[in-house]
């Protein structure tokens, strides 16, 4: 039940999340100009760099805690959160060390594309999140531990009003006549807030004891034996969708971050909203394979939730191959059109490992995700290394270009090959998959032949019009039994809650 409902809240907190993104960000960017708006999202992109710091850890406690629930290790239980929290406090200092180092480089990295009040305003907001960074990473471990416990509800409850909330926030903040280091101040603030009510959710309904003095050097090598790997992939997704707008910003300027952040925002959507299955599902994986279950199970289990998925990637990416551009030019401006292309050049090769996602908490379950990170990784540094190169040639563009090979070489076929070397069947995988949406396909090809002929004053009721097509043609051609009891049972629900 909390899984189920976890899944329907996320989506929920995506809605919302979508909803306030279209009407939010046009605001942002008319309220602060197209440099401060770039400044704003160089802020964001440095600000997911908590992930790094992480080490992983917040996966490994999801894993291990499943795995001590069902032995019922109360005490291992208490050893790992101690000792994490504690390794956690070591890693906010170098948050701090490296966030100074940095500090105090941004005139050399930044001097030939930010003026001088671009920079000071830079300083400013790197400060704020330093501080913002270094006290969210040991209360991280509070949210990983109610993960573990599958408490999805409360979880996904509190992320929603998160969501609604931030924007209210900087509304205000911009109505107030603020700029982005003010808007970083809120979101400073908000966090802090959001972090208290997750402490004592915590304490009331957990309550295991952290103690700092309970930390065992033992336990710490082997969750990092396991961690360490999932540390590698919070860099590769740090590389893949933060450094290309760091390369950009030093190279070319504020003024193109902000388009590049736009296609990179959206990009962010399709994640999210891909990724609200199979999000919840890293505790049940680690039992089943705890439980010893054979990889033909797993394999269908992989499949059930790479179709239900599919039925939104599909979607959206038809979808905004179709309409896209039309939509950023009226929603942001002609000045943001690059943003489709970029948009579009990530978003295609993004959908394979975003369709198998099930697949990485099948590889962690079963202690097997080394080879996927550490690939990943080489495709990450080669993508730096030739984004830094064609960035000076083909603009922000070489950048792009750059992390869709990446994605198209690991994900596409050396993840795949390695899929199937451990046991699952992936070819029964992809053609299950491409019959499902075959007749997705063919809508989408036929829409794209007849939407150039029409009228641009009807580019709205075309996308609504192809968005009920594809859930008719999902729903009466592709869905199973199964997939079909989801809706009815959603619908029902819902009817029952009017």
């Amino acid at each position: 039940m909390q899984r189920k409902q976890g899944a329907i809240l996320t989506y929920i907190n995506i809605f919302i999340s979508t909803v306030v993104m279209i009407f939010y960000t046009p605001f942002v960017i008319k309220m602060l100009g197209q440099s401060e708006f770039g400044l704003y999202s160089l802020a964001l992109s440095i600000m997911g760099y908590i992930a790094i710091f992480d080490f992983g850890l917040g996966n490994a406690i999801i894993v291990f805690t499943s795995k001590f629930l069902i032995k019922n290790q109360t005490n291992k239980q208490k050893i790992l959160y101690s000792t994490v929290f504690s390794f956690y406090i070591f890693m906010s200092f170098l948050v701090v060390v490296f966030g100074v180092v940095f500090l105090n480089n941004i005139d050399i990295i930044f001097k030939n594309s930010f003026d001088a009040y671009e920079i000071k305003t830079l300083k400013n907001i790197i400060l704020l999140l330093i501080f913002n960074m270094a006290f969210l990473l040991p209360c991280s471990i509070f949210s990983s531990i109610l993960n573990a416990y599958e408490k999805f509800i409360f979880m996904k409850k509190m992320g929603i009003l998160r969501s609604l909330l931030t924007p209210v926030i900087i509304a205000f903040v911009l109505f107030a006549g603020f700029k982005s280091t003010q808007i970083i101040i809120s979101i400073t603030i908000l966090n802090i807030l959001y972090t208290f009510f997750i402490i004592l959710y915590y304490r009331k309904n957990i309550g295991i004891k952290i103690d700092i003095f309970n930390f065992k050097f033992k336990a710490l090598k082997i969750i990092l034996s396991y961690s360490v790997f999932v540390f590698i992939a919070a860099i590769v997704d740090q590389i893949n969708w933060n450094f290309g707008q760091l390369i950009v910003g030093s190279a070319l300027g504020a003024k193109e971050v902000g388009i590049f952040a736009i296609s990179i925002l959206f990009n962010g959507m399709f994640i999210m909203l891909s990724t609200a299955i199979s999000s919840v599902f890293l505790p049940k994986i680690s039992q089943m394979v705890s439980s010893g279950v054979s990889n033909d199970i797993l394999t269908d289990e992989m499949i059930k939730i790479g179709r239900l998925q599919g039925y939104i990637i599909f979607c959206m990416l038809f979808g905004f191959i179709l309409f896209g551009k039309k939509f950023i030019e009226i929603w942001a401006g002609k000045e943001y059109q690059d943003a489709y292309y970029l948009t579009v050049i990530i978003m295609i090769p993004l959908a394979i490992p975003l369709v198998q996602n099930l697949g990485i908490s099948i590889l962690q379950a079963k202690n097997k995700y080394a080879f996927r990170s550490l690939s990943a990784l080489v495709g990450a540094i080669l993508s730096i290394i030739s984004s830094i190169y064609f960035v000076k040639i083909y603009g922000y563009y070489g950048v792009a270009f750059s992390i869709c090979m990446s994605f198209l070489m690991v994900n596409g076929v050396i993840v795949n090959w390695y899929y199937k070397k451990i046991g699952l069947n992936i070819f029964k995988f992809w053609k299950n998959i491409f019959y499902n949406f075959f007749p997705q396909l063919v809508l989408f090809i036929l829409f794209n032949l007849f939407f150039k002929f029409m009228d641009e004053k009807l580019f709205f009721i075309s996308m609504i019009f192809f968005i009920i097509l594809y859930t008719l043609i999902s729903y009466f051609i592709s869905m199973n039994e199964y997939e079909k009891s989801l809706i009815r049972s959603l619908v029902v629900k819902n009817k029952g809650n009017i």
